[in-house]
C-alpha cells in the first residue's frame, strides 16, 4: 500500500479541523510560510483572518545620511523562539563589505538606503524587503518612455518612490513613482512658472508585485490646485515622506501641499499644510489618523487631518513647548538602546577602542507592552543648556506620542525622547549616536548630516517564491 504525503494528508482533514491546528501555529513567520504551501491552506489562513492583527509597534529604524546601513533603536525585550529585527539587511543578495583606499581609510561598498516604508516592508533602491521575515523581492527599474509629467518639462522634475501595502487587506504591495519639482531658480519658461501646480492631471508610474511589472496609470486631480509651480518651488526642510492609511496614499514631497492619492480610484488631491506652520515639516501615522508636525520658533505644532467631512481639513491639537527638551541636562544610556550596526562591521577595521558593552537581547516587538515605564529618567531642567538641533523620529502609530532627537554640532550625543501629546510628560529614551562615529564619518557639513527616521511596525508578509526566503 503507497504512503501518502503529506499534501494528501492534510487535504483528508475537514477544514474546520485544518483551521484550528492552523490557529495553533504561534510564530506569525511559520503561518506567512504555511500560507504559500497551497491555496487551500492560503485560503483557510486569509479567510479566518490568522494574519489580520494590529501590527504592534517595534521600535524605530533611523538614516543617517553618511552611514550605509539603517541603525535600528528599540528596546532590547525578546522570547525565546522570536527572530531579531535588525538593519544590518545581511540576507540580501549584494551584501555590504568593507574597503580600504579613497580619501577615507575605511569605507564601505554598497548602500542599504531606505527610500520608503510601509506596514512592516521596506524600500530600498532595487529590493522590497521585510526585516522581521528577512524576506525579500526584487524591484525592476522603472522605464521613463516620456519626455514631460503633467505639461511641466523634465528639466525641473524629479522624482521619489513611494510604497503601498496593507497586509491586512493583501499581501501585495505597489511602488508609486511620483514626481515633484526642482527646488531653486533654475531657468524656465516664464509661463510654466506661473502654471498651477499639481497638474489637473498626473501620469505615475506604478510597480505592482501581484503583476510583477511598471505600468503607466493616469490620476486626475480632484479639488483645486495647491498654488503654482514658482512656488511650490520653494525649499523646504521637512522630510519627503508619504504614509499609507485606509487606501489612501498620502505623499508629502513639496513644502506646501501633500498629495492624497487614491489606489483604487485613480483619483488624487491636493491638501495644503496647516496655516502658520514652518518650513521643517513632518507627516505621520498615529492613534486618529493622519499627523502633521512642524516647528513653529521654540514650539512644535501638531495637527491632524479631519477626513469625515467632504472637505479635508486640519484641525490643531496643540503647540507644545520643546524648552525642556533643550534644557535637558545628562547623557543617557537606555532604556532603548541603538542597534549599533555601522560599529559592529567597521569594529575589525578600527583602532582598538574600549566601547561600553550593553547587555541586551535580541531585539524585537511585543505587542502586548509597548506602554513607557513611569519612573525612567524623567526630564528636569537644571540650568542653561547650550544650542541644540530637535529633529523630529516619528509618531508613535497608535498612541498620541511624538518622538523627537537632540543633538548637537555634528549630531554629537544625539538622544531621543518621546513626548506625550496629551499628558505633556516628557521622557528620555537613549542615545541613538553611533560608536565610533568619527572613525567612519563621511565628513559632511553638519547642515547635511540628515536623520531620517521612521516607526517599524513588523508584519508576516513573505513573497510566494520560498526560494528567496532567509
Amino acid at each position: 500500500m503507497e504512503q501518502a504525503d503529506h499534501g494528501d494528508l492534510a487535504a483528508l482533514l475537514p477544514e474546520d479541523v485544518l483551521a484550528d491546528v492552523l490557529r495553533r501555529v504561534a510564530e506569525p513567520r511559520w503561518l506567512a510560510i504555511s500560507r504559500c504551501v497551497c491555496k487551500a491552506w492560503r485560503a483557510i489562513i486569509d479567510g479566518e483572518g490568522l494574519l489580520r492583527t494590529d501590527l504592534p509597534f517595534s521600535g524605530f529604524f533611523i538614516t543617517f545620511a553618511e552611514l550605509c546601513l539603517p541603525e535600528f533603536f528599540a528596546r532590547p525585550l525578546s522570547r525565546l523562539g522570536r527572530r531579531a529585527i535588525s538593519g544590518k539587511l545581511d540576507f540580501l543578495p549584494t551584501p555590504i563589505k568593507v574597503s580600504s583606499g579613497g580619501w577615507r581609510p575605511y569605507s564601505l561598498d554598497g548602500d542599504y538606503y531606505i527610500q520608503d516604508h510601509c506596514n512592516g516592508l521596506l524600500l530600498l533602491d532595487d529590493y522590497v524587503v521585510n526585516p522581521a521575515t528577512r524576506c525579500w523581492n526584487a524591484l525592476p527599474s522603472c522605464p521613463h518612455n516620456h519626455t514631460t509629467d503633467g505639461g511641466i518639462v523634465r528639466g525641473i522634475l524629479l522624482h521619489d518612490c513611494y510604497l503601498a501595502f496593507d497586509p491586512k487587506v493583501s499581501s501585495h504591495y505597489q511602488v508609486f513613482e511620483v514626481p515633484y519639482l526642482c527646488r531653486g531658480k533654475d531657468e524656465t519658461d516664464p509661463l510654466e512658472e506661473t502654471s498651477e501646480w499639481p497638474p489637473s492631471s498626473y501620469i505615475l508610474h506604478v510597480f505592482s508585485s501581484r503583476r510583477g511589472c511598471w505600468e503607466e496609470r493616469l490620476f486626475v486631480r480632484q479639488g483645486d490646485a495647491a498654488g503654482t509651480v514658482a512656488k511650490a518651488r520653494v525649499f523646504f526642510e521637512g522630510q519627503q515622506n508619504s504614509v499609507y492609511w485606509r487606501g489612501y496614499l498620502y505623499v508629502h514631497c513639496q513644502g506646501d501641499f501633500i498629495m492624497r492619492i487614491s489606489l483604487s480610484e485613480d483619483k488624487y488631491s491636493a491638501i495644503k499644510a496647516p496655516m502658520g506652520v514652518g518650513d521643517t515639516n513632518y507627516i505621520g501615522l498615529s492613534e486618529k489618523g493622519v499627523y502633521f508636525a512642524s516647528f513653529v520658533k521654540n514650539h512644535i505644532r501638531v495637527c491632524i487631518l479631519n477626513e469625515s467631512s467632504n472637505q479635508l481639513e486640519w484641525i490643531l491639537k496643540h503647540d507644545y513647548d520643546l524648552k525642556p527638551i533643550q534644557m535637558f541636562d545628562g547623557q543617557v544610556h537606555g532604556p532603548w538602546i541603538l542597534e549599533d550596526i555601522n560599529y559592529g562591521i567597521f569594529r575589525s577595521h578600527l583602532p582598538n577602542i574600549n566601547k561600553e558593552e550593553v547587555i541586551q537581547e535580541k531585539f524585537e516587538w511585543n505587542s502586548d507592552d509597548d506602554d513607557f515605564p513611569e519612573n525612567e529618567d524623567k526630564v528636569e531642567v537644571h540650568r542653561r543648556r547650550p544650542y541644540f538641533e530637535i529633529e523630529i523620529l516619528g509618531f508613535h502609530p497608535y498612541k498620541e506620542i511624538l518622538f523627537l532627537s537632540r543633538s548637537e554640532t555634528f549630531k554629537l550625543k544625539a538622544m531621543a525622547f518621546a513626548y506625550h501629546l496629551n499628558s505633556f510628560k516628557i521622557e528620555s529614551l537613549g542615545s541613538i549616536y553611533p560608536s565610533c562615529h568619527k572613525y567612519f564619518d563621511s565628513g559632511l557639513a553638519n547642515e547635511a548630516r540628515e536623520i531620517e527616521s521612521f516607526p517599524y511596525t513588523p508584519c508576516c508578509w513573505i513573497q510566494e517564491i520560498p526560494g528567496r526566503v532567509n
